[in-house]
């Protein structure tokens, strides 16, 4: 019988902090514990399968360290799948999450189930707000690029996530997506004006 507060989630959890741990600040263990939280919240209002949502949230970004020939979904999929094995999950959760997991990034797969929908979206949601904007500074800062100017910071916002929005799978994700795409619009927009301001 599992103790109060103990994680059922747990022995994955454990399984994937040695992989997270080599990461990028933008892409870590605390990264996917919040895609995890995000992903509960809507999958509860659209009814889906929460411990599908769940588990492909912990293991969604684990292949960003995989062979070149592979997407980073591609090779966290097949990880996904050998970790679930081992914790001793079923073959439908398994093939289930290995689903949402290689389709979570839209690099040539298109979310087809709701679960895999969802995990699309609670991403996309880590990447807007102050955490979001955290998260943009950690990753250009390892990849050394620039605040402004052509392949900086703020290009890869105006180009990528300012239209997170448009791509978002659920209604609810596009509901809680709004504040804090208002909160990043505007810490761009006054970032902006300190630049540009003159003595």
């Amino acid at each position: 019988m599992l103790e109060m507060n103990q994680d059922p989630l747990n022995p994955v959890i454990n399984a994937v902090q040695g992989i997270y741990g080599r990461k990028d600040q933008a892409h870590d263990l605390e990264h996917a514990l919040r895609v995890r939280e995000w992903g509960k919240k809507i999958g509860i209002q659209e009814s889906a399968d929460l411990v599908i949502v769940e588990l492909a949230a912990i293991l969604h970004d684990i292949g960003r360290s995989g062979t070149l020939s592979r997407t980073h979904a591609e090779s966290g999929s097949a990880l996904a799948g050998g970790i679930l094995q081992k914790c001793g999950y079923p073959e439908n959760i398994i093939e289930a999450v290995k689903t949402a997991v290689l389709s979570h990034s839209r690099e040539g797969y298109e979310p087809e189930t709701l679960e895999a929908k969802i995990l699309y979206d609670a991403d996309k949601l880590d990447f807007v707000g102050p955490i979001g904007i955290a998260r943009l500074f950690a990753w250009a800062g390892k990849e050394g690029k620039p605040f402004f100017g052509p392949d900086s910071c703020e290009s890869f916002y105006r180009e990528r996530i300012s239209h997170y929005h448009k791509h978002l799978y659920t209604e609810t994700a596009r509901v809680l997506f709004e504040p804090l795409f208002l909160y990043s619009e505007n810490f761009w927009s006054e970032l902006e004006k300190m630049r540009l301001k003159k003595d």
